[in-house]
């Protein structure tokens, strides 16, 4: 039986948290090491996490490496180092098993290569192309998933959906931390720490108003996707291939100013915005980012064109809710 879906995006998460606090071995043997009591104190957490990853179809790699994890812990709190080095390498490879299992990238240099191939007379020492990263992608306007390959050199990458041809960009980086500050029933506000595959970490914050909740761990690869423009539209999991697609409650400036920002109209025009506008005229809407919040400033000052537009916003909801049935 397998747990719902956020829940095994959490478990992930914790497990992720777990290994990434699990040490290599100690080499050699100490009088009162401190390494015996970090590994039983490891040994309990990790059949903890045992217990709760029982029932769960679909992560038994992750739980073969916590099972190996475990198991090496507890040699090392016994002491028995030598075995406890084995067992910690077959708990990598399948931590590194259960890593790939649903990602959608692939490096070209992941695989070192043999130090010699009889074979194909190539050597690790030869002069190789520069390394690409091959990732599927979903565009941020019509929803089109498509194979794409960028250098890891840059994070930032310029791309042309295969679908609706038009381009939309990307930032991709590895997770390096995550906190999410849940303000409401749906309101979250949502803090990355990202290292670049050069090297480089930065910070993304964005808020968000969508129903669902971004499942990432640490080392996780993301896609932050912006379209039209610098406008966020969504975060893909390259790792999970999980996606966040951004619901913003902010960006019906005018409306806003017309109806108030309660006003369930705006929900209706959001909606319209994202699966009408976003994938069809993105010109309309950047146009629209660029000159709204000055239409609301000069909407502010004058309740007579307020009102005015009031009736004219009603009458196109009106339209909308119709021609959506």
């Amino acid at each position: 039986m397998s747990a719902p879906r956020d829940d095994v995006d959490q478990l992930r998460t914790e497990l992720s948290v777990y290994f990434a606090r699990v040490p290599e071995p100690p080499v050699y043997r100490r009088r009162d090491d401190p390494a015996k009591q970090l590994a039983q104190s490891l040994v309990t957490e990790g059949r903890a996490l045992l217990e709760r990853l029982n029932d769960d179809d679909e992560l038994i790699h992750w739980r073969e490496a916590l099972q190996a994890h475990v198991e090496a812990q507890s040699m090392i709190a016994e002491g028995r180092l030598e075995a406890a080095e084995a067992v910690w390498r077959r708990a990598i490879a399948a931590e590194q098993r259960a890593a790939n299992e649903r990602r959608v990238w692939a490096r070209s240099d992941e695989h070192a290569p043999a130090v010699y191939s009889r074979e194909s007379g190539e050597s690790r020492f030869d002069p190789r192309p520069e390394p690409t990263v091959q990732v599927k992608l979903i565009c941020p306007l019509c929803r089109t998933v498509g194979d794409f390959a960028f250098s890891p050199r840059h994070a930032t990458h310029r791309f042309n959906c295969l679908g609706c041809k038009a381009p939309f960009q990307a930032y991709i980086g590895e997770l390096k931390a995550l906190e999410i500050d849940r303000q409401g029933d749906r309101a979250r506000r949502y803090m990355f720490r990202i290292d670049e595959l050069s090297g480089q970490t930065t910070r993304i914050h964005f808020d968000d108003a969508s129903e669902g909740e971004l499942g990432a761990a640490r080392r996780d690869l993301l896609a932050f996707l912006y379209a039209p423009s610098n406008h966020l539209r969504g975060v893909l999991n390259l790792s999970s291939s999980r996606v966040l697609w951004i619901q913003q409650r902010g960006f019906c400036f005018v409306a806003s100013a017309v109806l108030g920002d309660d006003a369930p109209e705006l929900d209706t025009f959001r909606a319209f915005r994202d699966r009408v506008l976003m994938p069809w005229v993105p010109a309309a809407v950047e146009t629209y980012y660029r000159h709204g919040p000055a239409a609301a400033r000069w909407l502010s000052g004058r309740p007579r064109a307020r009102r005015v537009l009031r009736v004219l916003l009603r009458a196109t909801h009106a339209a909308v809710k119709a021609a959506s049935r």
